[in-house]
């Protein structure tokens, strides 16, 4: 059984989307969606399918409030919560849950995934990690996520901010790795699909055997030869070039020590 009677979310970005419709999928129609911007009111409850509102004393009587908006904006939107009796979250994957510490009960719900209001993402197999003010606030927060999630991890803060950057390298990093793959084939017209199959055996790979012992290429097995060639290429490519010889170094240097 749920914890929560009456849920608001704050935002109305790709997290805040995504969790009023995974909550929807599950029965579970969220109370509100707040907005400080009056003009979006509409915009927003056509777009998610909930009440839409920009005035604080909207949510007062709420259980549980998810704070889903930008880092930065965390502690402005908490202070206009004062008093208020509902768990209060955040879903960052940087900030400390201490910056919610001015409120009677807080916590942190952290999903460790990309989102957009385009894909569809499976959140049974999405990772959560979770902490709280009382053991009786993580008790509920973990029994509400676990109508979203099967993978709910309690961690400290700082676990939390390790694991944010773990996934910036492979998530961000690597997304900027394909767009210059991208622009490469492109500029000799072709298409990004060719890798495609590469790409997923990289993955693959990565898991079964471990992300060091997949690891294939020039830089791995100090081909110079090829390595020179690709520099001679990337010469019209000043910054995908620093890119590629900063990589480079950093798996002949890693490797010559095994």
């Amino acid at each position: 059984m749920i914890p929560f009677e009456k849920i608001a979310l704050i935002g109305s970005g790709n997290v805040a989307y995504n969790i009023s419709k995974v909550l929807k999928n599950n029965g579970i129609e969220p109370y509100c969606v707040f907005t400080r911007s009056s003009d979006k009111v509409q915009e927003i409850q056509n777009q998610m399918k909930v009440k839409a509102v920009c005035d604080y004393n909207e949510i007062r009587d709420c259980d549980l409030i998810i704070i889903a908006v930008k880092d930065d904006a965390i502690k402005e939107v908490s202070l206009s919560l004062k008093k208020i009796k509902a768990l209060v979250v955040h879903t960052s994957g940087t900030q400390a849950s201490s910056l919610l510490n001015h409120l009677e009960n807080y916590g942190v719900m952290y999903p460790l995934q990309t989102f957009s209001k385009e894909v569809d993402v499976d959140f049974k197999m999405i990772p959560f990690l979770i902490n709280a003010s009382s053991k009786v606030n993580l008790e509920k927060l973990k029994t509400f996520v676990n109508i979203m999630s099967d993978v709910i991890i309690e961690c400290t803060d700082e676990i939390r901010s390790f694991v944010h950057a773990s996934a910036v390298y492979v998530s961000n990093f690597v997304n900027v790795m394909l767009q210059i793959g991208n622009k490469l084939l492109s500029e000799k017209g072709l298409d990004i699909s060719i890798l495609k199959p590469l790409i997923c055996e990289t993955i693959e790979k990565a898991f079964v055997m471990g992300p060091e012992n997949a690891l294939t290429g020039p830089a791995r097995r100090s081909d110079f030869d090829t390595i020179n060639k690709h520099r001679l290429m990337l010469e019209d490519y000043e910054e995908e070039k620093k890119i590629y010889e900063l990589l480079t170094n950093y798996i002949i240097n890693k490797y010559e020590k095994l």
